[in-house]
């Protein structure tokens, strides 16, 4: 079943995957009418012709196959087509291919631009081009009208017109045929995928028909309005009755024994956690001074509870009219609806499950703000940490979901600005049992072009990495302490095989990217925040005020795949926009790896150490099946150790180990559902060293709970990890067996 080809530059594609155009004024994305009907009629849509053919099969092969299928979506602002309609259409043409060879082009207008006759001549020449205008259906009129659909019905029906026509040129040029659409058993289909009247249940609803189709039958059910009376005590439940199905299909789906016993048994959970900026005064550079001020304000700035109903504050309607907080509320509720449009995208990229969380804000803003200030003692950063994890429990997460979660083999995706790997559902905060990435929510431009970017693009992690490692120091003369540490680093170059390198300016910087073109960067210096423009960057020299900042990451091309920051306070929690993190992906990265707070700088150098030997140490083995496995496991070693260390210095205890039981230590804290009783036994251990050790969580100096790993990085799989997978459930090659990318 040879059904992809690898294009120039080395993307496995698929004609018969569908391709989605947005043609739109704007040349970004954000809350708009047209974003939100589009998006909400993408979900909708298959992605790939051979989804209507057979989608379980397409389900397990995609699963098996561990292939990032999402939507495959443009946006392209309908003022660059400004030629003649052949001229139009070459351009449409170069920039789409460059990526795909998809055959089948679809395009969603807005009816707000200006030059239709334009983009209607240019999709006239198109073949298997079908189209959809957002608003006033009169614009229709430059296009044809045979090739015009309303809904994903017209355009199954459209395509399905044009297959046998489509199939000639496949099975010519890719020696396969789709035949016909063949949907599955509807009577089954809808029992294992119901519809429910509330928009929580809608992502999920959307996923499970990508697997069983069921909303692609042409007596589909109808999408009703909301109950919110009946569903109000119900939206937690029926989304986790909905995840409980998907992870069925995802167990089902490993057709033989895991690769390694500590690979995720489930595909990774996307949880939105909604967060309301705390810095709008700020960002808009004015104060709300008017009582009406302040009082729309915190109506914007409204919570949810657990059921999801939001808390209007009593005396909102003692200065604003009820119209007034409901257009409030609407604004509110588009933005949440956006991001659970943009959560479905990311999971589509998996088949994951979604879980919104209530939006929250003013619950969270005072603890969350003491992280603008370092901390003395770093227990008293625990304390903390512990408190917020310990509300984001309370405000957040019910005890339903709370209970699945902590039994569920799968890593975790928050889209949130909250420090969601913080969050207590037990004893621990989520990121010790789980492994956590995390994309920020604020900018929803950033959000889907991560997603678009791993859908687009892919990386794997070849045995050889570390060959491919460079690391960029950087730090004023007079700095002595960090020069020792980078002296260390430059002396295990050899023994290990990265490349290190000392820089003294942002022009250093870019020649050294230039010249090692790494796949793994990491960058040991001192970083800040900016708390006036709201921003993190990087010190390259302090005594002469030399910085780097996302600008200059995104004006220099500096980045790589993956991205490790070794410095103070890079990704700050408490309502700031420009993030490092977003220039390194602008720039080309899949993950990043970033700070919460201030860290040890030699703590800091210990993690790098543990980090590049455990690389090493995977050159040749299969441990890990995705850097977020490696990453999670490398902090949460690191921080065992550490606390072994740490605590016999501070007692005064011999410096032996017990190998032994360390090792048990270890392997417990490997495998998920050890992972908790390897902490326990870490505190008996210390505890038997000297039973007056106090080895409750928060007295141990987590340093670790500092790092965020920002982007998709359980996308991210090992090389020799993936094409073992691939043999062990398909028994082949991925070239000679890959359907999707």
């Amino acid at each position: 079943m040879s059904q992809n080809t690898i294009n120039p530059k080395g993307l496995i594609v698929s004609p018969s995957q569908l391709q989605y155009t947005f043609i739109t004024p704007n040349t970004e994305y954000k809350v708009s009418d047209f974003y939100l009907k589009s998006f909400a009629l993408l979900m909708t849509f298959p992605i790939d012709l051979l989804q209507l053919k057979d989608s379980v099969n397409y389900y397990n092969l995609s699963r098996a196959l561990c292939l990032r299928k999402g939507a495959n979506l443009y946006m392209m602002p309908n003022f660059i087509f400004s030629g003649t309609d052949d001229e139009n259409k070459s351009l449409f043409e170069g920039y789409s291919n460059e990526f795909n060879n998809d055959l089948i082009k679809i395009f969603i207008i807005d009816e707000n631009i200006q030059n239709h006759r334009q983009i209607a001549g240019m999709i006239n020449k198109i073949n298997f081009a079908y189209y959809i205008v957002i608003g006033e259906k009169e614009r229709a009129g430059f296009y044809k009208q045979e090739k015009y659909f309303s809904n994903v019905e017209q355009l199954i029906s459209l395509i399905e017109n044009d297959l046998p026509a489509l199939d000639q040129i496949i099975n010519a040029k890719y020696n396969f045929k789709i035949d016909s659409f063949l949907i599955q058993d509807k009577t089954i289909a809808d029992k294992l995928n119901p519809r429910y009247s509330t928009l929580y249940g809608n992502t999920n609803y959307f996923i499970l028909n990508q697997i069983v189709s069921n909303y692609w039958q042409k007596d589909r059910q109808e999408i009703k309005k909301e109950d919110v009376k009946f569903f109000s005590k119900q939206r937690a439940s029926i989304q986790l009755q909905q995840i409980t199905t998907i992870d069925r299909f995802s167990q089902a789906s490993r057709i033989n024994s895991p690769v390694t016993p500590i690979e995720p048994e489930l595909s990774s959970l996307i949880i939105i956690a909604p967060f309301h900026f705390p810095k709008y005064s700020k960002l808009l550079k004015k104060e709300f001074k008017s009582k009406k001020e302040k009082m729309l304000f915190r109506v914007a700035q409204t919570e949810q509870s657990l059921d999801y109903t939001y808390g209007i504050d009593n005396g909102a309607s003692s200065y604003l009219k009820m119209e007034q907080i409901a257009a409030i509320l609407k604004i509110l509720s588009e933005k949440l609806l956006m991001l659970d449009y943009v959560g479905y995208l990311h999971a589509r990229l998996g088949y994951s499950p979604i879980f919104r969380l209530p939006v929250v804000g003013q619950s969270l803003n005072m603890d969350l703000s003491h992280f603008e200030r370092s901390f003395s003692n770093k227990k008293v950063a625990i304390r903390k940490i512990s408190t917020v994890g310990e509300i984001m429990r309370k405000k957040m997460v019910t005890d339903e979901l709370a209970e699945y979660l902590k039994s569920r083999d799968g890593q975790l995706v928050f889209i949130s600005d909250l420090p969601m790997e913080w969050l207590k559902i037990s004893e621990y905060p989520i990121c010790l049992t789980h492994d956590v990435c995390r994309i920020p929510e604020f900018n929803f431009n950033s959000l889907l072009n991560n997603y678009i970017h791993n859908q687009r693009l892919t990386f794997r992690i070849k045995p050889d990495i570390l060959k491919r490692t460079l690391i960029i120091h950087c730090a004023g003369e007079d700095d002595q302490d960090m020069h020792k540490i980078f002296k260390m680093f430059h002396d295990f170059q050899q023994s290990l095989g990265y490349t290190s390198v000392f820089c003294n300016c942002i022009e250093d910087i870019t020649a050294a990217i230039n010249t090692h073109r790494p796949d793994l960067l990491i960058f040991d210096c001192h970083g800040d925040f900016d708390q006036d423009n709201l921003s993190s960057y990087l010190v390259i020299d302090d005594k002469k005020n030399i910085l780097l900042t996302g600008d200059d990451i995104i004006k220099n091309k500096i980045s790589a795949p993956l991205v490790f920051i070794s410095a103070c306070s890079t990704m700050p929690n408490y309502g700031y926009v420009k993030f490092l993190s977003d220039a390194f992906f602008q720039a080309g990265a899949f993950s990043v790896t970033a700070t919460f707070l201030p860290i040890k700088m030699g703590d800091a150098a210990t993690l790098l150490l543990k980090l590049l030997n455990n690389i090493k140490q995977q050159e040749n083995n299969t441990i890990f099946s995705n850097w977020l496995a490696f990453i999670s496991h490398t902090l949460r070693t690191t921080m065992l150790y550490e606390t072994i260390r740490n605590t016999k210095k501070k007692y005064n205890l011999p410096e032996n180990v017990d190998d032994d039981q360390i090792a048990e230590i270890l392997l417990q804290l490997m495998v998920f559902s050890t992972r908790k009783d390897a902490f326990n036994n870490l505190k008996k251990y210390l505890q038997n060293l000297n039973p007056d050790i106090n080895a409750d969580f928060e007295s141990l100096d987590h340093e670790w709970l500092s790092y965020t790993t920002i982007g998709r990085a359980d996308l991210i799989y090992f090389e020799n990890w993936i094409l073992k997978n691939q043999q062990e459930n398909i028994g082949t090659t991925e070239k000679e067996h890959a359907v999707i990318r």
